[in-house]
């Protein structure tokens, strides 16, 4: 094993939704839902704008994920490729880094 994340909420395990809503108010809120998913061995990271957390779970069920846990939402959210691809809206004290070896 090279890593392990760790976050709240889990959307989708072993190819189903998993999130069931409830708790706290922000994950009912639209706005942008960032996420890291697996499909196989390939890893995915991005954000489902415009979504509640149940639509985002939705989402990538229907892109055929296998297992995906939401990052961030609001002002820290940010998809960076060479340049920003969405956001910050503010400073991001951390970040997920895909390195090749």
């Amino acid at each position: 094993m090279d890593a392990v994340l760790s976050n709240y909420p889990l959307l989708v395990s072993g190819g189903n939704v998993v999130y069931g809503g409830g708790g706290d108010a922000k994950f009912s809120a639209v706005g942008a839902r960032g996420f890291i998913a697996n499909k196989g061995s390939t890893v995915y990271i991005g954000d489902v704008l415009n979504a509640t957390m149940q639509d985002s779970a939705r989402v990538l069920k229907a892109l055929g994920m296998d297992n995906a846990m939401n990052l961030d939402e609001g002002g820290s959210t940010a998809l960076w490729s060479g340049g920003y691809k969405l956001g910050p809206g503010r400073s991001i004290p951390n970040a997920i880094l895909f390195v090749r070896k």
